[in-house]
């Protein structure tokens, strides 16, 4: 299934942690894990979710259930077809007693023929097969969620070097004008502090990647240390315009557990009317299927208006992240211009070094920030689509 979604993703996580500069640092690391890439993987979206489907255990489970269901429905549905053709020997035929709501012949009778017991049995195997269905969903959202999130902690762990690498040029400028004179040795610590600090979110942010990338590939059913390389780098583009309205009576209409409820509302009121032609309305019998019937409606009302406000708020939640997007665009332009500004002036010996620093930081939170919001965004979006279908199971 191929999904339209849309990733921009630009975050640093700003840890601050005070360490000797050791530039050998990340040539370490790469060294170290340079081995395990060459075994590395290529994963697009769509080859992750088709990976994940073909491996999954729930999916072989919940295919093991609708054999189960099947040799089942056979069953019983012979049984309910034998039993129409035969009401008087219904005593002494095969009919499950799952699809009988009392022993009194009269009410068995009169559920067979107003098609009560070939529903329910219709409908236990119609179950069985739509839950194959929705863990197929479950399945494709998962993943397709990881994926996002790992795409997002590689962007994380790409800002993060250049925000290393940004703060060591700027160091090794700072050596040149302190032998220069132009700077003071307070100054140049300054700027080896920045180094210090970029490195700390360098390796904390590698180490939320090699977290990331475990969590992904136990949702694929990868192993732990299998290292994985996403082919999907896909941009930020304004999504399609929405009917909300429209979309809320196409969730209703797809939606399975409405499905569900549906047709359970609809067997409680033909039982209790199979009821109420043996037992009066004072009596024990039909008041315990009245309920039923309420409590039917009940679930019937209650799983139409989840499925509306899933719609709504997925719908809400990618307004809201859309129309903030272009805000923090321009918060990472203005903090763009800021750390050029503020290089500029330390050239001229008109500013610090600890003015260099924060102007560093506070790009990379401006670009962490607008990458959440897009992150929100796609995820937003992600659960929009979702939500018009036939849903996903837990």
């Amino acid at each position: 299934m191929k999904k339209k979604v849309y990733i921009y993703g630009l975050v640093a996580t700003m840890l601050f942690s005070t360490v000797p500069t050791t530039y050998a640092a990340k040539e370490d690391i790469k060294e170290e894990t340079r081995a395990i890439k060459e075994e590395s993987i290529s994963l697009s979206l769509d080859k992750a979710v088709e990976y994940a489907l073909l491996h999954s255990k729930d999916m072989e489970i919940e295919r093991l259930e609708l054999d189960k269901a099947e040799v089942v429905y056979n069953q019983n549905r012979r049984a309910v077809i034998q039993n129409e053709k035969s009401l008087d020997e219904l005593e002494d035929s095969n009919m499950p007693r799952t699809y009988e709501v009392t022993a009194d012949i009269n009410v068995n009778n009169a559920l067979l023929k107003n098609g009560v017991s070939r529903r329910s049995v219709e409908l236990a195997y119609q179950v069985s097969k739509w839950n194959v269905e929705l863990k197929k969903n479950t399945i494709e959202y998962n993943v397709q969620k990881a994926y996002f999130d790992l795409l997002q902690m590689e962007k994380e762990l790409e800002i993060a070097e250049e925000n290393f690498e940004l703060s060591k040029d700027q160091y090794e400028k700072g050596k040149l004008k302190h032998n220069l004179g132009v700077i003071s040795k307070q100054q140049l610590l300054g700027l080896e502090m920045g180094v210090s600090q970029a490195q700390s979110v360098y390796e904390s942010t590698m180490m939320g990647c090699e977290l990331q990338l475990m969590s992904f590939n136990t949702t694929l059913g990868l192993p732990l240390n299998q290292v994985v390389k996403l082919t999907d780098k896909i941009d930020y583009e304004e999504s399609e315009p929405i009917d909300l309205e429209n979309s809320v009576k196409t969730a209703l209409k797809n939606n399975v557990g409405i499905k569900i409820a549906d047709e359970n509302n609809e067997i409680s009121k033909l039982t209790l009317k199979a009821i109420s032609g043996r037992f009066p309305s004072n009596t024990y019998k039909y008041k315990e299927q009245d309920v039923l019937v309420q409590q039917a409606a009940k679930n019937l009302e209650t799983a139409k208006n989840g499925v509306e406000m899933s719609v709504r708020g997925a719908v809400l939640n990618l307004q809201t992240a859309e129309k903030q997007i272009s805000t923090y665009k321009k918060a990472v332009e203005q903090a763009e211009q800021a750390l050029k500004i503020a290089e500029t002036t330390f050239e001229l010996g008109k500013s610090t070094s600890s003015e260099v620093t924060e102007a560093n930081i506070n790009l990379m939170n401006a670009k962490k920030s607008l990458s959440q919001q897009i992150h929100a965004y796609n995820l937003a979006l992600l659960d929009y689509e979702y939500s018009i279908g036939i849903g996903k199971g837990a």
